[in-house]
């Protein structure tokens, strides 16, 4: 997380400061039409599942420093995986408004939907034959691994007994409990902010694992650089982080974008 952060920081003041020599060397463009722009946005998602981001918004200018911004973006996060952000912010200009090139900070907030098709083989389907359809699954908490039980079992004697009780429970502490005392799986490349919240789960007839999703508020830090093309055309490389914020823990997203604007 700290990594990710730490390059979209430095991306943006990077993309900041070349605005900046840019635009003390460009005399102010005129500003046609109202304060509005709508675009569309193409990009690239980083993290744990990277691939391709699209989706449009609006901005819309309170005055020479501040203006409003409203976006939504489809991100695809490799197979199997996908998410949806809303975001509502606030992108201050470093420079006046009516320069050619204007660099600028972004802050806001929203949702971000996140669904995982569970029987992908990123998932639980590369689980394959490996274990029994009604095989209990007990989540092991700090990490994104199952401890896996007999299924149809629950003796109230011996290991089999014991896991019994720890899956009625809920789940596995290794940091209070040790180590599971049975196999393991884990799923493949699913986010351990998301994993530990599938809850205890069973082996599925026929590997139909379903879809899941999750619904949580996010934060969006970051910033770029607007230039006109034209008085009504625009363009703005941006980079931002999105983070995530669910269950007492966070989890980051990159995304770099470029955004295709049009004034009126």
């Amino acid at each position: 997380m700290n990594r990710t952060l730490v390059t979209i920081g430095s991306l943006a003041v990077a993309v900041a400061m070349a605005a900046g020599q840019v635009s003390a060397q460009t005399s102010p463009a005129p500003v046609a039409g109202g304060n509005t722009t709508i675009g569309v946005v193409g990009g690239l998602s980083g993290g744990n599942g990277s691939g391709a981001a699209l989706g449009g918004g609006f901005t819309f200018g309170l005055n020479d420093r501040l203006a409003i911004e409203g976006t939504g973006t489809y991100l695809y996060r490799g197979m199997g995986a996908e998410a949806l952000n809303l975001n509502l912010g606030l992108l201050v200009n470093l420079l006046p408004a009516d320069r050619k090139a204007v660099p600028y900070a972004a802050i806001g907030g929203g949702l971000y939907r996140a669904s995982f098709d569970l029987g992908s083989n990123r998932l639980f389907g590369m689980m394959g034959s490996q274990y029994a359809a009604g095989t209990q699954m007990v989540p092991l908490q700090g990490m994104s691994g199952y401890g896996m039980m007999g299924g149809g079992y629950y003796g109230p004697s011996g290991m089999i007994g014991m896991m019994g009780m720890m899956g009625m429970m809920g789940s596995w502490n290794p940091s209070t409990q040790g180590a599971w005392p049975g196999p393991t799986f884990t799923p493949g490349q699913m986010p351990m902010f998301y994993a530990n919240r599938l809850g205890p789960m069973t082996v599925p007839q026929n590997g139909m694992w379903g879809m899941r999703s999750f619904t949580d508020p996010a934060l969006s830090l970051g910033g770029g650089v607007r230039l006109d093309l034209t008085q009504r055309l625009s363009v703005r490389p941006d980079a931002r982080a999105l983070v995530v914020i669910g269950n007492g823990d966070s989890y980051t997203v990159g995304v770099f974008s470029f955004n295709v604007g049009y004034r009126f």
